[in-house]
Protein backbone atom coordinates (compact mmCIF):
# COMPACT_ATOMS: atom_id res chain seq x y z
CA UNK A 1 0.00 0.00 0.00
CA UNK A 2 1.53 3.16 -0.83
CA UNK A 3 1.29 6.66 1.37
CA UNK A 4 -0.35 9.02 -0.99
CA UNK A 5 -3.29 10.66 0.08
CA UNK A 6 -4.23 11.36 -3.43
CA UNK A 7 -3.50 8.89 -6.66
CA UNK A 8 -4.52 9.39 -9.86
CA UNK A 9 -3.91 6.85 -12.58
CA UNK A 10 -4.23 6.73 -16.11
CA UNK A 11 -6.89 9.68 -16.30
CA UNK A 12 -8.47 11.06 -19.63
CA UNK A 13 -11.70 12.57 -20.24
CA UNK A 14 -13.44 13.80 -23.75
CA UNK A 15 -16.57 15.35 -24.28
CA UNK A 16 -18.93 14.04 -26.33
CA UNK A 17 -20.56 16.94 -29.34
CA UNK A 18 -22.67 17.02 -32.20
CA UNK A 19 -19.03 16.22 -33.82
CA UNK A 20 -17.91 13.51 -32.08
CA UNK A 21 -15.74 13.11 -29.32
CA UNK A 22 -12.90 15.96 -28.52
CA UNK A 23 -10.18 14.43 -26.27
CA UNK A 24 -9.06 16.67 -23.66
CA UNK A 25 -7.17 14.22 -21.14
CA UNK A 26 -5.03 12.12 -22.46
CA UNK A 27 -4.19 9.91 -19.36
CA UNK A 28 -3.32 11.68 -16.75
CA UNK A 29 -1.56 9.81 -13.54
CA UNK A 30 0.18 12.28 -10.65
CA UNK A 31 0.23 11.63 -6.66
CA UNK A 32 -0.04 13.79 -3.26
CA UNK A 33 1.19 12.15 -0.67
CA UNK A 34 0.29 13.66 3.01
CA UNK A 35 1.31 16.75 4.07
CA UNK A 36 3.05 17.91 0.58
CA UNK A 37 2.70 20.50 -1.85
CA UNK A 38 2.12 19.58 -5.64
CA UNK A 39 1.96 22.16 -8.19
CA UNK A 40 0.06 21.20 -11.59
CA UNK A 41 1.58 24.17 -14.10
CA UNK A 42 0.60 24.46 -17.68
CA UNK A 43 -1.19 27.65 -19.77
CA UNK A 44 -4.98 28.24 -20.35
CA UNK A 45 -6.82 25.19 -21.63
CA UNK A 46 -4.21 22.23 -20.79
CA UNK A 47 -6.17 20.63 -18.59
CA UNK A 48 -5.50 21.76 -14.94
CA UNK A 49 -8.74 22.84 -13.95
CA UNK A 50 -10.45 20.04 -15.62
CA UNK A 51 -8.85 17.39 -13.20
CA UNK A 52 -9.28 19.28 -10.32
CA UNK A 53 -13.38 19.14 -10.97
CA UNK A 54 -13.02 15.00 -11.53
CA UNK A 55 -11.50 14.81 -8.55
CA UNK A 56 -14.33 16.80 -6.68
CA UNK A 57 -16.85 14.70 -8.55
CA UNK A 58 -18.42 17.96 -10.72
CA UNK A 59 -17.72 16.68 -14.01
CA UNK A 60 -19.30 13.43 -13.85
CA UNK A 61 -22.32 15.04 -13.28
CA UNK A 62 -21.95 16.43 -17.20
CA UNK A 63 -23.82 14.02 -19.18
CA UNK A 64 -21.57 14.83 -22.34
CA UNK A 65 -18.25 14.08 -19.98
CA UNK A 66 -16.79 10.59 -20.60
CA UNK A 67 -14.21 9.78 -18.04
CA UNK A 68 -12.12 7.02 -17.42
CA UNK A 69 -9.16 6.05 -14.93
CA UNK A 70 -8.89 5.80 -11.15
CA UNK A 71 -8.94 8.58 -8.70
CA UNK A 72 -8.38 7.19 -5.09
CA UNK A 73 -8.40 9.40 -2.00
CA UNK A 74 -6.99 7.83 1.59
CA UNK A 75 -6.79 4.43 -0.03
CA UNK A 76 -10.41 4.78 -1.66
CA UNK A 77 -11.37 4.23 -5.02
CA UNK A 78 -13.69 7.79 -5.49
CA UNK A 79 -15.37 6.45 -8.26
CA UNK A 80 -17.20 3.25 -6.16
CA UNK A 81 -18.34 5.44 -3.51
CA UNK A 82 -22.02 6.07 -2.90
CA UNK A 83 -22.94 9.69 -4.80
CA UNK A 84 -23.97 10.84 -0.93
CA UNK A 85 -20.54 9.60 0.40
CA UNK A 86 -18.80 11.04 -2.10
CA UNK A 87 -20.65 14.51 -1.65
CA UNK A 88 -19.70 14.11 1.79
CA UNK A 89 -16.08 14.69 1.04
CA UNK A 90 -16.91 17.87 -0.97
CA UNK A 91 -16.02 20.78 1.96
CA UNK A 92 -14.86 18.71 4.31
CA UNK A 93 -11.73 16.36 3.25
CA UNK A 94 -11.40 17.76 0.53
CA UNK A 95 -11.43 21.78 -0.19
CA UNK A 96 -11.03 23.79 -3.14
CA UNK A 97 -10.27 27.29 -3.45
CA UNK A 98 -11.41 28.81 -6.72
CA UNK A 99 -9.82 31.44 -8.76
CA UNK A 100 -12.38 34.01 -8.21
CA UNK A 101 -13.80 34.84 -5.06
CA UNK A 102 -15.76 37.56 -6.05
CA UNK A 103 -17.97 34.41 -8.56
CA UNK A 104 -17.63 32.24 -5.47
CA UNK A 105 -19.20 33.86 -2.42
CA UNK A 106 -23.10 34.95 -2.98
CA UNK A 107 -23.29 38.51 -2.90
CA UNK A 108 -26.87 37.91 -1.47
CA UNK A 109 -25.44 36.68 1.50
CA UNK A 110 -23.19 37.73 4.48
CA UNK A 111 -20.28 35.83 5.50
CA UNK A 112 -21.22 35.11 8.60
CA UNK A 113 -24.23 33.06 6.83
CA UNK A 114 -21.86 31.61 4.21
CA UNK A 115 -19.28 30.97 6.73
CA UNK A 116 -21.90 29.13 9.16
CA UNK A 117 -23.23 27.39 6.45
CA UNK A 118 -19.39 25.47 5.42
CA UNK A 119 -18.92 24.65 9.09
CA UNK A 120 -21.91 22.85 9.55
CA UNK A 121 -20.81 20.79 6.77
CA UNK A 122 -18.56 19.40 9.15
CA UNK A 123 -20.53 19.57 12.34
CA UNK A 124 -24.15 19.49 11.61
CA UNK A 125 -24.43 20.36 15.53
CA UNK A 126 -22.76 23.34 15.79
CA UNK A 127 -24.31 26.26 17.60
CA UNK A 128 -24.26 29.78 16.27
CA UNK A 129 -22.25 30.52 19.31
CA UNK A 130 -20.03 28.30 18.36
CA UNK A 131 -19.74 28.72 14.68
CA UNK A 132 -19.74 32.61 15.27
CA UNK A 133 -16.50 32.11 17.62
CA UNK A 134 -15.38 29.57 15.44
CA UNK A 135 -15.43 31.79 12.12
CA UNK A 136 -13.92 34.87 14.11
CA UNK A 137 -10.94 32.67 14.91
CA UNK A 138 -10.21 31.44 11.50
CA UNK A 139 -10.78 35.10 10.01
CA UNK A 140 -8.27 36.03 12.69
CA UNK A 141 -5.98 32.87 11.39
CA UNK A 142 -5.92 34.37 7.58
CA UNK A 143 -4.85 37.75 9.24
CA UNK A 144 -7.84 39.75 8.87
CA UNK A 145 -8.50 42.95 11.35
CA UNK A 146 -12.43 43.32 12.87
CA UNK A 147 -13.28 39.65 11.99
CA UNK A 148 -16.56 40.47 13.45
CA UNK A 149 -17.47 43.45 11.22
CA UNK A 150 -16.02 41.34 8.06
CA UNK A 151 -19.32 38.69 9.33
CA UNK A 152 -21.66 40.70 9.12
CA UNK A 153 -19.98 41.84 5.28
CA UNK A 154 -21.43 41.13 1.92
CA UNK A 155 -18.46 40.01 -0.31
CA UNK A 156 -19.17 43.09 -2.81
CA UNK A 157 -18.35 45.26 0.29
CA UNK A 158 -14.82 43.78 0.74
CA UNK A 159 -11.95 43.82 -1.47
CA UNK A 160 -10.76 41.36 -3.69
CA UNK A 161 -7.72 40.13 -1.50
CA UNK A 162 -10.15 40.35 1.63
CA UNK A 163 -12.67 37.89 0.07
CA UNK A 164 -9.84 35.55 -0.78
CA UNK A 165 -8.44 35.65 2.86
CA UNK A 166 -12.59 34.68 3.64
CA UNK A 167 -11.92 32.27 1.04
CA UNK A 168 -9.06 30.79 2.18
CA UNK A 169 -10.20 30.45 5.77
CA UNK A 170 -13.09 28.58 4.43
CA UNK A 171 -11.76 26.34 2.91
CA UNK A 172 -9.16 25.18 6.20
CA UNK A 173 -12.60 25.29 8.59
CA UNK A 174 -13.25 21.72 8.50
CA UNK A 175 -9.71 20.78 8.63
CA UNK A 176 -9.46 19.33 5.09
CA UNK A 177 -6.72 16.35 4.16
CA UNK A 178 -7.04 17.75 0.79
CA UNK A 179 -6.59 21.31 -0.42
CA UNK A 180 -6.77 21.89 -4.15
CA UNK A 181 -5.81 25.76 -4.85
CA UNK A 182 -7.02 26.63 -8.58
CA UNK A 183 -5.02 30.02 -9.51
CA UNK A 184 -6.11 31.25 -5.85
CA UNK A 185 -3.82 34.51 -6.72
CA UNK A 186 -5.04 35.45 -10.36
CA UNK A 187 -7.83 37.76 -9.68
CA UNK A 188 -5.91 39.58 -7.42
CA UNK A 189 -2.98 42.22 -7.80
CA UNK A 190 0.59 41.26 -7.77
CA UNK A 191 1.35 42.20 -4.07
CA UNK A 192 -1.85 41.12 -2.72
CA UNK A 193 -1.05 37.68 -4.73
CA UNK A 194 1.98 37.43 -2.74
CA UNK A 195 0.91 38.01 0.63
CA UNK A 196 -2.15 35.74 -0.28
CA UNK A 197 -0.13 32.58 -1.36
CA UNK A 198 2.75 33.55 1.69
CA UNK A 199 -0.39 33.71 3.81
CA UNK A 200 -1.90 30.03 2.66
CA UNK A 201 1.58 28.53 2.74
CA UNK A 202 1.85 28.97 5.95
CA UNK A 203 -1.26 28.02 7.09
CA UNK A 204 -1.04 24.60 5.34
CA UNK A 205 2.25 24.02 6.39
CA UNK A 206 0.89 24.41 10.33
CA UNK A 207 -1.56 22.11 9.73
CA UNK A 208 -0.31 19.45 8.03
CA UNK A 209 -2.91 19.90 5.18
CA UNK A 210 -2.08 18.13 1.19
CA UNK A 211 -2.41 20.75 -1.57
CA UNK A 212 -2.79 20.37 -5.30
CA UNK A 213 -2.12 23.41 -6.18
CA UNK A 214 -3.27 24.29 -9.81
CA UNK A 215 -1.20 27.75 -11.71
CA UNK A 216 0.27 28.90 -14.74
CA UNK A 217 2.68 31.28 -12.79
CA UNK A 218 6.11 29.21 -12.71
CA UNK A 219 7.47 31.57 -10.48
CA UNK A 220 4.37 31.63 -7.92
CA UNK A 221 5.25 27.93 -7.75
CA UNK A 222 8.78 27.97 -7.29
CA UNK A 223 8.40 29.33 -3.55
CA UNK A 224 4.97 27.05 -3.27
CA UNK A 225 5.64 23.40 -4.52
CA UNK A 226 7.36 20.78 -2.81
CA UNK A 227 7.22 19.20 -6.16
CA UNK A 228 5.43 19.79 -9.76
CA UNK A 229 3.78 18.25 -12.68
CA UNK A 230 3.97 19.86 -16.01
CA UNK A 231 0.99 19.57 -17.98
CA UNK A 232 0.73 20.13 -21.82
CA UNK A 233 -2.27 19.71 -24.38
CA UNK A 234 -3.79 17.15 -21.85
CA UNK A 235 -0.86 15.08 -20.84
CA UNK A 236 1.88 15.40 -18.39
CA UNK A 237 4.81 16.25 -20.16
CA UNK A 238 7.17 17.09 -17.31
CA UNK A 239 7.67 15.98 -13.67
CA UNK A 240 10.34 16.46 -10.97
CA UNK A 241 10.76 17.71 -7.35
CA UNK A 242 10.65 22.00 -7.22
CA UNK A 243 14.45 22.67 -7.06
CA UNK A 244 15.58 20.31 -9.61
CA UNK A 245 13.07 20.95 -12.45
CA UNK A 246 14.00 24.49 -12.17
CA UNK A 247 17.46 24.05 -12.01
CA UNK A 248 17.48 21.43 -14.78
CA UNK A 249 14.20 21.97 -17.48
CA UNK A 250 14.66 18.75 -19.67
CA UNK A 251 10.99 19.37 -21.80
CA UNK A 252 11.14 22.15 -24.42
CA UNK A 253 7.42 23.13 -23.25
CA UNK A 254 9.02 23.58 -19.24
CA UNK A 255 11.69 25.64 -20.83
CA UNK A 256 9.03 27.65 -22.90
CA UNK A 257 6.95 28.37 -19.87
CA UNK A 258 10.14 29.28 -17.68
CA UNK A 259 10.81 31.70 -20.95
CA UNK A 260 7.60 33.80 -20.44
CA UNK A 261 8.18 34.39 -17.07
CA UNK A 262 7.87 38.31 -16.84
CA UNK A 263 11.74 39.89 -16.23
CA UNK A 264 12.19 43.60 -14.71
CA UNK A 265 14.62 43.62 -17.44
CA UNK A 266 12.37 43.22 -20.35
CA UNK A 267 13.28 41.73 -23.51
CA UNK A 268 9.63 41.43 -25.04
CA UNK A 269 7.30 38.45 -25.30
CA UNK A 270 9.81 35.36 -26.00
CA UNK A 271 9.49 33.21 -29.86
CA UNK A 272 8.78 29.51 -28.60
CA UNK A 273 8.35 27.51 -31.68
CA UNK A 274 5.75 24.48 -30.72
CA UNK A 275 7.62 23.30 -33.90
CA UNK A 276 10.34 21.68 -32.03
CA UNK A 277 9.97 17.72 -32.00
CA UNK A 278 10.53 17.27 -28.20
CA UNK A 279 6.91 18.76 -27.26
CA UNK A 280 5.76 15.28 -28.13
CA UNK A 281 8.13 13.18 -26.24
CA UNK A 282 6.47 11.17 -23.53
CA UNK A 283 6.93 12.51 -20.00
CA UNK A 284 10.19 12.90 -18.36
CA UNK A 285 10.83 12.29 -14.98
CA UNK A 286 13.86 13.68 -12.90
CA UNK A 287 13.40 10.26 -10.71
CA UNK A 288 11.63 11.43 -7.60
CA UNK A 289 10.66 8.66 -5.26
CA UNK A 290 7.84 6.74 -5.40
Amino acid sequence: MNDYLLDIRDLKLAFKNYAGLVEVLHGISLNVRRGEKVALVGESGSGKSVTARIILGLLQELKSARISGSVHFEGQDLEALALRTRLALRGTKISMIFQDPTSSLNPVYTIGVQFNEVLRRGNPDISERDAEARAVALLKDVSIPEPERVLVSYPFQLSGGMNQRVMIAMALANEPSLLIADEPGTALDVTVQAQTLHLMRDLVERRGTSVLFISHNLGVVREFADRVYVIYKGRLVEHGETAELFHRPRHPYTRALMAAVPRITGGGIPTISETDAGFTDPMIDHGVAS
